[in-house]
């Protein structure tokens, strides 16, 4: 294996940012009373759901206990995804290009994962239905941890079960959250995103960002020139290395 590339899914794999922002809001109203929120994720503790959803029980309610209010949140923030999607297939397609990126690195000898801020539950149905082929990849949500940076840890160890713990890694997302989350765990990083968003992602310290998937070979490249710092548990990176907890 020459390494392992993982994924971030909203905005990344699928074009769903817009749809999620809409359900977060309508989730937030009905379960928590809260009628105005930011969806800039960057603004919250951790740009993760779990991590969404504490800060919104926190910042605009009373109650001590979060757990439970928290799981309302989610099954309603789910079952808004799952309406939306019955209701208009074409808020959820995929990033041109992601459907086949997955075989396109196996074929190279890569393997893949997928660390996202959000849910299980919604993550899957948004993969499903801009038809990106998820099943067997291995994966780490929200329902993991709060900081991103952990969920990508956690991914990668479920990934390497069979393999070295310590070989070549890269993210690849779409926001500033994911750039910092790779540069804190010290692993090469892709960006995907427009030329707004290609703004924002250099702004944050991105070397190289990707319109899409559609350049498989462009894409291809820009992984194996940041696939060369080895991903290993906090003791066994480097010095100079942040450990993944922030």
């Amino acid at each position: 294996m020459r390494g392992l590339v993982i994924f971030d899914v909203d905005g990344t794999l699928s074009l769903t940012s817009e749809v999620d922002d809409d359900c977060w809001r309508d989730a937030a109203r009905e379960v928590l009373g809260v009628t105005s929120m930011s969806t800039d994720w960057s603004t919250y503790s951790h740009s993760t759901d779990e991590a969404i959803a504490t800060d919104l029980i926190r910042r605009g309610t009373d109650r001590i206990s979060v757990d439970d209010l928290v799981h309302r949140v989610r099954d309603v923030f789910a079952d808004g995804i799952r309406e939306s999607l019955g209701r208009d297939p074409g808020l959820f397609r995929p990033v041109p290009g992601s459907p086949g990126v997955f075989k396109a690195l196996t074929d190279e000898g890569w393997s893949v994962a997928i660390a996202t801020g959000g849910w299980r539950v919604t993550a899957e149905m948004k993969l499903a239905a801009a038809g990106v082929p998820f099943s067997g990849v291995p994966a780490a949500h929200a329902d993991d941890a709060h900081p991103r940076e952990e969920i990508i840890s956690i991914a990668a160890r479920r990934a390497m079960v069979q393999v070295s713990h310590q070989i070549p890694t890269v993210y690849v997302g779409d926001g500033i959250w994911d750039v910092k989350a790779a540069a804190r765990l010290g692993i090469g990083f892709v960006g995907i995103g427009d030329a707004a968003s290609a703004d924002r992602l250099q702004g944050a310290g991105a070397e190289v960002v990707l319109a899409d998937f559609s350049d498989s070979s462009s894409f291809l490249a820009e992984v194996e020139a940041r696939g060369s710092v080895p991903f290993g548990d906090p003791q066994d990176r480097g010095p100079g290395v942040p450990p993944t907890r922030s």
